[in-house]
């Protein structure tokens, strides 16, 4: 502990801020201080945006969106209510690093300041490349990008429809390919806009143009365009222009942008090319691989031929011997099936004659062990023992009866009915039912329910007498 003391001036001063305060102070109560700071962050922070890492991510039955943003070294709580977040493209999820627009506010029964959030993005992926994800996703589902529904590209085509801009660099490489490998190639150039808010449209339209009208004229369609900023591609990642590219029975090679750049219509093309230099090299064969290709065909067909040749004279040779030998095997078979079908037929003569023998044997045994010549025997002992039988079960059954008529008298003696016929009756309470045999266990203007033989009454006691006279009866 320190020895330090302060100088009585010291407390002097205290006392005299102390007094100042109760004098000249306005006191806050926290309800107050809360809804003060409220309005002086909501008027010191116009929107702004908020870079972080989103953390604790909750979203309630309400459907709004609570959670937190944090960097290294601090974090904030922000809020995205329901009618912002169903107007967003991108739904937020936890780790996600996200950029948010919003004004600064304060929940005073907490006292904590939050993001009221008005709009939401990822950060580094960005709103266009969220919408390209989502319409990938979709698409897929729907099966637009299968494998089997691609078309392969014909061998040789005779006519070949550019759907690109007219002035651009893409025609030009694809005209100056065709010229230098086969400059025999009819080519329809389909000029279109492929860049701004029209460009998804005429390409949509043109796509339908060609499936329409050109369909028994054009063997490949090519939707090219040279190389731009993700913006400047945006037409080609249109969903009507996906849905158009799959709708077209002509097979179809994407060429948009440069080897680096994927767009929608590269996934719904049947084939994808990195430039649209390389479409038209997919497309048209070189004139000189086509004559080597001719050349080296030609030679294997002969070489071909001539061993089918070779291999056909010597199957006919070993046909030949074969049959030569088949005609000396066929008179030996002969022989020997004449042998066999000798033997057959003995074998099934003597087979018969068993069979005969077997059924006579099984006649006779079956004549001895028959039902109907055993019942035949046995029928007198059968009649003699019924009529003892119907005997006895006459003694039993008069016995029986005498004895059931023995048992009804003396029921009828002890029943209560035939008693109550002569005259009784029963006396009950009504209250708890229960039956009256003396006269002490009843209440004046007690109800009571009297039982005949034949139906009932209800009566209510108006005198009793409790004699203690016995009669005898």
């Amino acid at each position: 502990m320190s020895n330090l003391r302060l100088p009585d001036e010291f407390w002097q001063d205290e006392e005299d801020a102390a007094d100042d305060f109760d004098s000249d102070q306005h006191i806050y109560s926290v309800s107050q201080l809360n809804s003060d700071i409220r309005l002086i962050l909501e008027d010191s922070f116009t929107p702004v945006w908020v870079e972080g890492e989103i953390s604790t991510l909750r979203i309630p039955a309400s459907g709004h969106c609570y959670f937190t943003l944090k960097d290294e070294r601090s974090q904030v709580k922000a809020v995205l209510f329901r009618r912002q977040r169903q107007s967003l493209r991108y739904q937020p999820q936890e780790g996600d690093q996200v950029l948010c627009n919003g004004r600064i506010s304060l929940y005073e029964p907490r006292g904590e300041y939050q993001v009221m959030v008005s709009t939401l993005e990822l950060k580094g992926m960005g709103e266009l490349w969220r919408a390209f994800a989502e319409l990938k996703e979709k698409l897929e589902r729907e099966g637009l990008f299968k494998p089997e529904r691609k078309r392969a590209l014909p061998e040789l085509p005779r006519c070949l429809a550019v759907i690109t801009s007219a002035t651009g660099a893409a025609v030009r490489d694809i005209l100056q390919v065709v010229r230098r490998r086969f400059a025999g190639v009819e080519i329809i150039i389909i000029p279109v806009t492929v860049q701004g808010e029209r460009a998804a449209g005429e390409i949509v339209a043109a796509l339908n143009c060609v499936n329409r009208y050109w369909r028994q004229r054009v063997d490949t369609v090519i939707l090219a365009r040279g190389g731009g900023s993700y913006e400047d591609l945006m037409p080609f990642n249109d969903e009507q222009v996906a849905y158009a590219i799959a709708a077209c029975e002509i097979p179809l090679i994407s060429a948009v942008g440069h080897e680096i750049d994927f767009t929608i219509a590269d996934f719904a093309a049947d084939v994808r090319a990195p430039t649209p230099s390389a479409a038209a090299e997919l497309v048209i064969a070189n004139r000189s691989e086509l004559v080597e290709r001719l050349h080296h065909l030609r030679r294997r067909l002969l070489q071909a031929g001539r061993h089918r040749f070779a291999g056909e004279r010597r199957r006919l040779e070993m046909m030949a011997l074969s049959l030569e030998r088949g005609a000396e095997n066929l008179a030996a078979k002969s022989e020997h099936f004449s042998e066999l079908k000798a033997r057959f037929r003995i074998a099934v003569a003597s087979r018969l004659r068993l069979l005969r023998q077997n059924l006579k044997t099984c006649e006779y045994q079956l004549e001895q062990y028959s039902p109907q010549r055993r019942i035949g025997v046995l029928r007198p002992e059968l009649e003699r023992r019924n009529q003892r039988l119907k005997q006895f079960m006459r003694y039993h059954l008069g016995r029986n009866q005498q004895q059931l008529a023995a048992c009804r008298d003396r029921l009828n003696a002890v029943n209560p009915l035939a008693v109550m016929a002569r005259g009784y009756s029963l006396v009950e309470k009504v209250t708890d039912g229960s039956l009256v045999s003396r006269s002490r266990d009843l209440q004046t203007g007690e109800q009571l329910r009297l039982r005949f033989n034949a139906g009932e009454a209800l009566c209510r006691v108006e005198e009793i007498n409790d004699g203690d006279e016995k009669h005898e009866i």
